[in-house]
């Protein structure tokens, strides 16, 4: 609801308490509040509110001076404080025990607006006459460009902070949500409940047309600030397809199961995506969302998408918009929407496809933290991948964090994550691991090769201050034998086969030279046999990993390994026994 002035809008929180169900029979309501229907006073007037500013030795900002020029002190029914903003009442707060309480809580990173809240308690002006542990509070030192003072809610009893707005107005404004929110039952119908209510089914409509999104969700919001009920539904609905963010309950939750056409492209993109090709789901889910249909007028999105184990991680911020913006159920057939057509056209502009950076996102140290390994092998399904490098059943789709916790314990094993790797590829993937020793290696690729050509990828960053060398192991095999090949350990290439001059590891490991200072501390111990203890260098694994995706012309899908929910089977042996 917007203030243009003061009449108005005192007049309007009148009439809806007078005319509630929580005033009848008040015997606390004065008699002329009822006769007149007004909850104010007469106005102070242009003298008695100079001399409040005398008193005070300060001028009052302009909301609440020209409050005081309507009435002279207001009662608002409904909430918490019985009278507020008299020319007698006002009076300095100040609060010596709660400044310094707050003062003391502050370290050198607070913020300023933290400072500015701990000061205001020795300087505030309190409103509050009278009042249920409730102060009402306008800071001079927190003056904006318009000489408002900022204005605080502060609840006693309720142990939180106060509340800060921008001026006594938006203060005022608040309290009447306030008083909305507490009578917000069916009897409770007046003016502002029928417009609310008449803007909220406006919106509705607009939302299902893909029109104006953000616009909707103000609405919803305001709504659901003054109670009213259908609102917080369709607010909840909009905010998560905008945040984007998936249920975090994993195998608890079900799959979404919409009615009409809109469930055929479901189940398609949720067999999609769990193999790890969420591009695919995604085209499919955006080229189909017009055919969804709401579950009545209640319901405007199909926000269903995020609690399904599989599809939810697809749906980012910028795709849940799309959804949103996307004309569906009566807002099809009205017409309506950002620029988008029932067909989807749009679903692949940037940000709503991954644009596949082949392999060299694993070198982020922030999208891929730790070691990692995997096995890429050309014309079979991730399926048969599974069956080849791993042993035992193949699991049901879970994310990094589920399969991460299995590889933990007595008789754990290492698990890997299988899906599609770009054209006519599948993978093997994992990230728990035991350290890599060259001379022991097991290469799943050479089993995997079996009738085709796999490539094997082991990468351990390793820690120069711990000691602890990096290494950055590849492998081409066909047909069940290993063809060419190189490790890189710390300063240490051994290279077999006839590696291509694309992936000569001299040229792509130039960082495998042992700094100066780590070379003398090496020197000076002798008995330790093996590599220098260097780390892998990031710009060194980053051309490796583009050299591979160039070469092979090969991908890994990140969304799907990071956010996504894959199948996975335990881990066959890397490491020979011995």
């Amino acid at each position: 609801m917007k203030i243009y002035n003061w009449r108005p809008f005192l007049d309007r929180w009148s009439a809806d308490w007078i005319d509630s169900p929580h005033a009848e029979g008040r015997e606390d309501a004065a008699e002329e509040v009822v006769r007149d229907r007004w909850l104010g006073f007469a106005p102070a007037g242009a003298e008695r509110i100079s001399g409040l500013e005398e008193r005070l030795g300060t001028e009052l900002p302009p909301s609440f001076r020209s409050f005081l020029a309507v009435t002279d002190g207001w009662r608002p029914a409904g909430t918490a404080v019985e009278l507020l903003g008299t020319v007698d009442g006002v009076h300095w707060h100040k609060g010596a025990e709660l400044q310094e309480l707050y003062e003391s809580g502050l370290d050198e990173g607070a913020s300023d607006g933290e400072v500015l809240r701990a000061g205001m308690w020795g300087r505030a002006l309190q409103l509050s006459v009278a009042s249920d542990l409730t102060d009402l509070l306008l800071d001079p030192g927190d003056v904006n460009a318009d000489g408002e003072w900022a204005a605080y809610l502060y609840r006693s009893w309720s142990g939180e902070p106060p509340v800060r707005y921008e001026s006594f107005l938006d203060l005022m404004q608040a309290l009447f949500r306030d008083f909305h929110r507490s009578s917000a039952v069916p009897e409770f119908v007046n003016a502002t409940t029928r417009e609310l209510d008449a803007a909220v089914e406006e919106a509705r409509v607009a939302c299902l047309a893909g029109e104006d999104i953000d616009g909707q969700l103000d609405v919803f919001e305001d709504a659901v600030e003054h109670g009213r009920p259908r609102a917080g539904g369709f607010r909840t609905e909009l905010a998560a397809l905008l945040d984007g963010r998936p249920g975090d309950a994993g195998a608890r939750l079900l799959p979404y199961e919409p009615d009409g056409p809109f469930r055929v492209a479901v189940d398609t993109a949720r067999e999609q995506a769990r193999w790890g090709d969420t591009d695919a789901a995604w085209r499919t889910l955006a080229t189909a969302v017009g055919t969804w249909e709401p579950h009545g007028n209640e319901h405007v999105a199909p926000v269903g998408l995020l609690a399904d184990p599989v599809l939810g991680p697809v749906i980012t911020p910028e795709r849940g918009r799309y959804l949103l913006e996307t004309p569906r159920g009566g807002g099809r057939r009205a017409g309506g929407g950002e620029g988008l057509g029932e067909a989807g056209e749009g679903w692949d502009a940037p940000g709503l496809v991954s644009r596949e950076v082949g392999l060299t996102w694993l070198a982020d140290h922030v999208a891929q933290p730790g070691d990692y390994r995997f096995v890429l092998v050309r014309g079979v399904s991730p399926r048969e991948v599974a069956a080849r490098v791993g042993e035992g059943v193949l699991l049901p789709p879970g994310d990094e964090g589920e399969f991460q916790r299995r590889s933990f314990g007595p008789d754990a094993r290492p698990m890997v994550r299988v899906g599609t790797a770009g054209e006519g590829w599948s993978f093997a993937f994992g990230t728990v691991l035991e350290p890599f020793r060259s001379g022991q290696l097991a290469d799943p690729g050479e089993r995997a090769s079996r009738g085709t050509e796999a490539v094997t990828v082991w990468v351990e960053r390793g820690d120069t201050a711990a000691a602890r060398p990096g290494a950055f192991y590849f492998s081409y095999a066909e047909d069940g034998r290993r063809v060419y090949g190189f490790a890189v350990r710390g300063d240490e290439i051994e290279e077999w086969g006839d590696v291509p001059e694309a992936l000569d590891p001299e040229e792509l490991f130039p960082g495998a030279e042992v700094p100066e200072d780590v070379e003398e501390e090496y020197v000076e111990h002798e008995e330790y046999a093996g590599p220098a203890p260097v780390a892998l260098d990031v710009d060194d694994e980053f051309e490796a990993l583009d050299a591979l995706t160039d070469f092979f012309g090969v991908a890994l899908p990140q969304l799907a390994l990071r956010r996504g929910r894959l199948h996975a089977v335990a881990a066959g042996p890397w490491i020979a026994a011995r």
